[in-house]
């Protein structure tokens, strides 16, 4: 998985500096997003690793099917994938060109994990003292997880804070195994 994502990753930001220069990002994400889903299908997916399909030939029938207008450089871009023999990486473009997209807008999409429900209360104040400290605006998701049997974990992307009990627990255990 991590393989696609690198081989995918200079992809994903020449388009999305493309369309930021083009002020074409919704488009774009919207026909990335469309494109992700499509190679994903496996009549497709099958279609595309037939060795007598020409690139040239992929691109036509993928330009057919999208049957709308295409943001400025898109059909290049896809013919740019097809040519490369890099079209499979479309869902890993599609995410990584969103998250180029969520940071240019200062969005930072943030899952806490707690052991039950928060308030209203508490999580506007979550999401306020996030905000503050990573002076960013905060898209946060909850996700329940009885297994940390209390506390919180905080994860985006890299970076994760986790002050669960199982986590303190892991670290005793740890120290106490050294």
């Amino acid at each position: 998985m991590t393989e696609l994502s690198t081989l995918a990753r200079p992809y994903s930001k020449a388009a999305f500096e493309y369309s930021l220069e083009h002020n074409s990002l919704e488009d774009w994400q919207k026909n990335l997003s469309l494109l992700s889903e499509m190679i994903q299908n496996d009549r497709i997916r099958d279609f595309i690793v037939k060795p007598n399909v020409t690139p040239s030939l992929l691109v036509d029938t993928i330009l057919k099917i999208f049957d709308s207008d295409l943001p400025n450089g898109f059909s290049n871009f896809l013919d740019l994938l097809c040519q490369n023999k890099r079209l499979q990486l479309a869902p890993q473009i599609k995410d990584q060109f969103e998250t180029h997209k969520a940071n240019q807008e200062a969005i930072l999409d943030i899952t806490v994990s707690v052991t039950e429900e928060l308030t209203d209360d508490q999580l506007k104040k979550l999401t306020e003292a996030l905000a503050t400290n990573l002076k960013r605006q905060i898209n946060i998701q909850i996700v329940l997880n009885k297994d940390l049997i209390g506390g919180a974990v905080i994860q985006s992307g890299d970076m994760v804070i986790d002050n669960s009990v199982r986590g303190k627990l892991n670290k005793l255990a740890d120290s106490l195994n050294t």
